[in-house]
């Protein structure tokens, strides 16, 4: 043993060399472990673990690289909390397992926060000079569209694959104009609300199509191609639209009070209330919302609501009828009141590889 400078112990280079040489001459070397036994290991550890078993060696990661998509569409929703101190840290927090994953990513200190969209978040210039960034934290991946024409508070992609086939939709920061940008478009395309006391309050892509969502309940669908929209029904104000792989909901939801859901026929262009999401649950944030199947196989609880909002520190796991069925710790004390993130943020691992392409036939 040898003593560093700073006084700890430890193995001085000769042995750690000798201990090596030993110990790849008692079998094996890891990285030479056949591909179906890595591929088993690796489709078997969490988000964290999967990504540093990646950075092993070349096999290890080739393993990884294999298995990527069934470790991250298996891994629960996460809060997303931004750093304190550091703007290129993120951390993602597993309510379920109570730990907490942390990520670097390239600087975002001079960008707001304005969306998240297929695993992407989406990143704008504070003076609006540079393009629109988007990043998906766990890939890596990143997407680039021209400066939009105003502050966006909301956006949403429809082909994360490469700029070349992708479209973007979004809300401005005043929410009284809607822009979208489709392929080799020179400029963005903006619509204003249809009436002066009336303004847009969500977008979202569900089966090839667009859905817009106004303050007084009304749904547009949207036809990038043809510059056209045509609403489809009306209901009541504060909503928000969410969607599962089948379906589409319209849900008008404050905390503590029972929500009201309507699953939305596009068919007949009617929506009827529901009383029960049967084994799924609703995990709702101020700037991400999804429908999630099953979540008791991570522990959780199906038919209710997880419900994070950015001014409280405790996550609600609420009924249908507004009842407190558990509360959460998502480490809010961590969640700072920066001006790059503004609102509260659940991320969607199962999201990242699930895109829904633009069908307007």
């Amino acid at each position: 043993m040898t003593k560093r400078k700073d006084g700890v112990e430890g193995i001085d280079d000769g042995a750690l060399k000798k201990r090596i040489t030993s110990e790849k001459s008692d079998g094996r070397p890891w990285s030479e472990l056949p591909m179906d036994v890595l591929g088993d290991i690796s489709r078997k550890l969490n988000l964290v673990d999967h990504l540093a078993f990646g950075g092993v060696c070349w096999s290890w990661r080739m393993s990884a690289l294999a298995s990527e998509r069934d470790v991250i569409a298996s891994q629960p929703p996460l809060v997303l909390l931004p750093s304190i101190s550091v703007d290129e840290v993120l951390s993602l927090y597993n309510i379920f397992e109570e730990n907490t994953y942390q990520i670097e990513l390239p600087t975002f200190a001079s960008k707001d926060c304005c969306g998240l969209s297929s695993g992407y978040l989406v990143f704008q210039d504070r003076k609006g000079q540079d393009e629109l960034w988007l990043i998906n934290p766990i890939t890596r991946h990143e997407l680039k569209f021209p400066t939009p024409p105003t502050n966006i508070s909301h956006a949403t992609i429809t082909s994360p694959t490469t700029p070349s086939d992708s479209s973007i939709v979004a809300l401005s920061k005043d929410f009284v104009h809607l822009l979208f940008q489709r392929p080799n478009d020179d400029k963005w395309t903006i619509y204003k609300t249809p009436g002066p006391k009336c303004f847009y309050a969500d977008i979202i892509v569900f089966k090839g199509q667009v859905y817009v969502l106004t303050c007084n309940g009304k749904i547009w669908n949207l036809r990038l191609q043809s510059d056209a929209s045509s609403t489809l029904f009306a209901y009541r104000p504060n909503v928000f639209l969410v969607a599962s792989d089948d379906e589409l909901m319209m849900v008008n939801f404050r905390v503590f009070i029972g929500p009201k859901i309507f699953k939305v026929d596009l068919e007949t262009r009617k929506g009827v209330m529901t009383n029960s999401l049967g084994d799924k649950a609703l995990f709702i944030a101020d700037m991400s919302r999804a429908l999630i199947s099953n979540p008791t196989k991570w522990g959780g609880l199906n038919n209710c609501i997880y419900a994070l909002d950015y001014y409280l520190d405790p996550i609600y796991v609420l009924s249908l009828e507004g009842k407190i069925l558990q509360t959460l710790q998502d480490t809010g004390s961590s969640r700072c009141r920066k001006c790059t993130f503004y609102s509260s943020y659940w991320y969607f691992p199962n999201k990242c590889f699930r895109v829904d392409f633009l069908n307007e036939n």
